[in-house]
């Protein structure tokens, strides 16, 4: 084993395989190094209830790899099709063991340079040639030009407000043995999934629990965060709502402390904006656990000498990146479940997501320091070809499916209608919209999957409400996930068109026997005509297939079933929400 490589990653987790992958293709000079004896060390122990709440969804409708990726939350990017979770285990919600036979299976198959039982335990930078300095416990000493840190999550962040919060228990390490919680009182601290996880486990068996949280819970059917509470973890807020004696309070926890009976003595304090007056109370009450659940922290900034310890955001949990993932200490990067230190809104945070930011990465990288240009396919100059290269993507690929409007694609085309549009993958459209690539370009369109409930205005329509068919006259006011491709001119916006809906995210098809199949081709067709006028035709982008269809098919209301409606007022500059109960309305009449 030699010194000093190009790329050196530290961690041989899921992000860390999935870079080595990437450069073991490329036959680039790297090394991965970890502290254990084997891949995806985390996973051993975590999550503590040793269930994953990655999806594992082996069937879908459609056999395009890419598009039954989107449904498989844990396979890393790999060429061979035999290597993948689904072969690992059959459950919806797997186990974590099987996640661990997968990731060694995976280093070996592809036979990854990886330094185990390596543990870092400085990092510097040499003054005189700018090389990454990594020393290992055992002595040993690395040198690299890019460092990519991918180290994951560091152990529990423990609030550092509360007094006495050496006698609770954490997450990562409190005794997951139901029968030792039977009949006892527990608090829990945390509003997240591993508060809800570690409730759920045991709520059959403790006499009473309370989840404190500080602020209102984000659930991930509302804010489409895959990171929010999940469905499979609040049961507790069913046996809550139904008073059965589990319970979630936004209580702040002031202090813990032992009691004379045995118990720990919580000061809790609550905000009581709702009184009146209002103001703050503080009271004490008494459990036999308190086990802290308030996430992990993914930097330690004890591993860095003072001149490179990178800048971090939210209290120091996350690495502050910029739109390419690089530190504030040029030329180091992190990668895996930190990179969702800029996006909390898609899915940056788990394998599903950052398997795609690392492959983005690979590239940025290679593009940066081995003057590799980003991967482009040539596509011809026609609104055909361009058309059909768009809504393919659209309508199978899982990148810009999982990282929704943060991951884009852009094609890019040349005034020469002899020369071939380019068309590049995967892009942070952060980094697209800064960058010169849109800078230098006429006629560039950038392509994202997004979801639009912000165009509804402040309505209070919960995402499940959303139940009726869009409005096919308006794909501007889709709020579930669709496509949008935006126009831009030497890198300034300059027009926009949303594609319609599709429960099933294809847009390459008739989704209903009366729809016109065309629809959504055309519709991309005429956005690039009307700035490229590549032709005198315009492209009918009507959601039936024809007028005669559409009447055989559509009745209006009649004008005492309008008048339930109401004016529509309260929607004006809006969209008009598809939440409207018909049933609820024939009933009136």
């Amino acid at each position: 084993m030699k010194e000093h490589y190009e790329f050196i990653i530290v961690g041989a987790g899921p992000s860390g395989l999935q870079m080595a992958y990437q450069m073991e293709k490329d036959k680039r000079d790297y090394l991965v190094v970890d502290a254990a004896d084997r891949a995806g060390s985390f996973f051993r122990t975590q999550p503590r209830h040793r269930t994953l709440i990655s999806i594992n969804k082996r069937f879908n409708p459609f056999p395009e790899f890419e598009y039954n990726m989107r449904h498989d939350w844990n396979s890393l990017l790999c060429d061979d099709p035999t290597l993948l979770f689904k072969y690992y285990s059959k459950e919806l919600f797997p186990p974590a063991d099987a996640l661990v036979r997968y990731l060694e299976d995976f280093v070996t198959r592809y036979e990854l340079n990886i330094s185990f039982n390596t543990r870092i335990l400085n990092i510097d930078r040499e003054p005189n040639n700018g090389k990454f300095k990594l020393t290992a416990k055992d002595g040993r000493v690395f040198t690299c030009k890019v460092l990519i840190i991918g180290t994951g999550a560091l152990g529990d962040k423990l609030p550092t407000d509360i007094k006495g919060v050496e006698l609770c228990d954490t997450y990562s390490q409190h005794n997951i043995d139901q029968e030792a919680y039977a009949g006892k009182l527990v608090c829990i601290l945390g509003r997240g999934n591993s508060a809800f996880e570690v409730a759920d486990h045991l709520a059959g068996h403790a006499a009473l629990i309370h989840i404190f949280g500080e602020k209102k819970i984000k659930y991930a059917w509302d804010t489409h965060f895959v990171g929010d509470l999940r469905a499979v973890n609040n049961n507790v807020l069913d046996m809550y709502q139904l008073k059965s004696l589990h319970a979630y309070q936004a209580f702040k926890i002031k202090s813990v402390s032992k009691a004379e009976n045995g118990k720990l003595a919580v000061e809790i304090e609550d905000l009581v904006a709702h009184w009146n007056p209002p103001g703050r109370i503080r009271l004490t009450a008494y459990y036999d656990n308190v086990i802290i659940c308030t996430g992990f922290r993914y930097v330690d900034l004890s591993l860095y000498a003072d001149k490179i310890k990178p800048d971090t955001v939210k209290h120091g949990k996350f690495p502050a990146l910029t739109t390419e993932w690089e530190t504030s200490v040029p030329d180091m990067y992190f990668i895996g479940t930190p990179m969702q230190s800029i996006d909390r809104q898609a899915a940056s945070g788990f394998i599903h997501g950052f398997r795609y930011n690392v492959r983005t990465l690979y590239h940025l990288l290679q593009e940066k320091y081995n003057k590799v240009p980003y991967p482009r396919i040539q596509v011809d100059h026609d609104l055909t070809s361009m058309a059909n290269a768009i809504i393919e993507r659209v309508s199978t690929a899982a990148s810009i499916y999982q990282m929704n409007n943060f991951l884009c694609d852009i094609l890019v085309v040349p005034d020469d209608k002899k020369s071939k549009a380019e068309y590049l993958n995967d892009l942070p459209k952060q980094q697209v919209i800064d960058s010169d690539r849109l800078k230098k370009e006429k006629h560039v369109f950038l392509v994202v999957l997004q979801y639009g409930f912000s165009r509804f205005g402040d309505i209070g329509n919960h995402p499940n409400d959303f139940v009726h068919i869009p409005d096919f006259e308006r794909p501007y006011c889709g709020p579930f996930l669709h496509p949008t491709v935006y126009y831009y001119q030497y890198g300034k916006l300059v027009d926009e068109a949303d594609l319609l809906e599709s429960l099933l995210l294809r847009f390459d098809g008739a989704e209903f026997k009366e729809d016109n199949p065309h629809k959504q081709r055309n519709r991309v067709k005429n956005i690039l005509n009307k700035h490229l006028k590549l032709s005198e035709e315009t492209f009918n982008e009507q959601f039936i297939a024809s007028p005669e269809v559409f009447k055989s098919i559509f009745t209006p209301l009649s004008p005492e079933e309008t008048k339930l409606l109401g004016d529509g007022s309260e929607y004006d500059g809006h969209c008009k929400p598809m939440t409207i109960d018909m049933m609820g309305m024939m009933k009136e009449m």
